[in-house]
């Protein structure tokens, strides 16, 4: 626990560049120093076997950062009992200026929980229950509300790139795109010079396009200079549509006059969905196939980027 009035919920420059890293942090937990644990789906079960991990880790054996990144994915779960946000303990830790907290649901009125000092105590203690026991005492917490308001659900911050994305109105930029990219489906089939079942929104039909694609721009230049036209349109589109009919994904975008990314202004995939799910750029990833990789099987790979369902 935290002291309530050295714990900040904004304001703070550290508090943004750790919920910034959270996303990144857990992908290199599951990706990095546990690649083998499908059990990581944020679920309480899953703590007592992320201590156990914990505690049987050897910091010579693990990628930097075992630590601070099991912190991202213990707080993403306890957030998921307790409701709150990330907050951060102005409070000095060690070398540090301060450290990530969680701050419940207020309905709870617990308080803050640093998940720093709940992995500190669990690898003193070495019991591999103290992570179950600080789900424990927030499910108490929860309880005791329900007593007085049985439909009481805590609410927790959303975190980008970690909880699924919420239903947003479809930007009429983008119904425009897709509607011009249905409509024109067939005139680019022909464009492709193959015959039209080659087209079939499969997995092994992308590593059709891969080849189309590097054999017309062989170059930088000459994949950017037609990057409007008919054919790169619409194989963007067309990687966007194996992705929405293979891994459950939906087509996305961000304003660029409400969001300051390079992501912003073109048609994005997302999972919204999915927790965890994947965001990806059909053009980038083409762009991919033809400049940066063109040895690979990229559109293939990129494919299996995305959370299965």
């Amino acid at each position: 626990m935290a002291p309530n009035d050295s714990v900040r919920t904004g304001g703070v420059p550290e508090l943004v560049l750790w919920f910034d890293q959270v996303p990144d942090a857990i992908d290199r937990l599951k990706e990095d120093h546990l690649p083998e644990a499908e059990w990581l789906d944020f679920s309480v079960d899953s703590l007592p076997r992320l201590e156990d991990a914990l505690l049987d880790h050897d910091d010579a054996d693990e990628p930097t950062g075992f630590v601070d990144d099991a912190m991202a994915y213990l707080g993403e779960v306890l957030m998921g009992v307790g409701g709150g946000a990330w907050g951060w303990d102005t409070e000095s830790a060690g070398d540090a200026g301060g450290q990530p907290a969680i701050v419940p649901d207020a309905a709870l009125e617990a308080d803050p929980i640093l998940p720093m000092l709940l992995i500190a105590d669990a690898l003193n203690v070495s019991s591999g229950s103290v992570f179950t026991e600080a789900v424990a005492s927030l499910s108490a917490a929860v309880e005791a509300v329900r007593t007085h308001d049985p439909q009481f659900t805590p609410a927790k911050e959303h975190t980008p790139g970690v909880d699924p994305d919420p239903e947003v109105p479809r930007y009429p930029w983008l119904s425009g795109w897709l509607n011009e990219r249905e409509k024109t489906f067939a005139v680019w089939v022909e464009e492709t010079g193959l015959p039209a079942q080659t087209w079939d929104f499969s997995p092994a039909s992308l590593d059709v396009l891969e080849r189309l694609v590097r054999e017309r721009f062989p170059a930088k230049e000459e994949f950017e200079e037609a990057e409007a036209g008919l054919f790169l349109q619409g194989a963007s589109w067309y990687v966007g549509e194996v992705a929405r009919r293979e891994r459950d994904a939906a087509w996305h975008y961000l304003d660029p006059e409400e969001h300051d990314t390079h992501w912003a202004g073109d048609p994005l995939m997302n999972q919204p969905g999915i927790r965890d799910g994947n965001l990806a750029s059909p053009m980038s990833e083409l762009y991919a196939a033809a400049v940066l990789d063109r040895d690979g099987v990229v559109l293939r790979e990129r494919l299996d980027w995305y959370a299965e369902s």
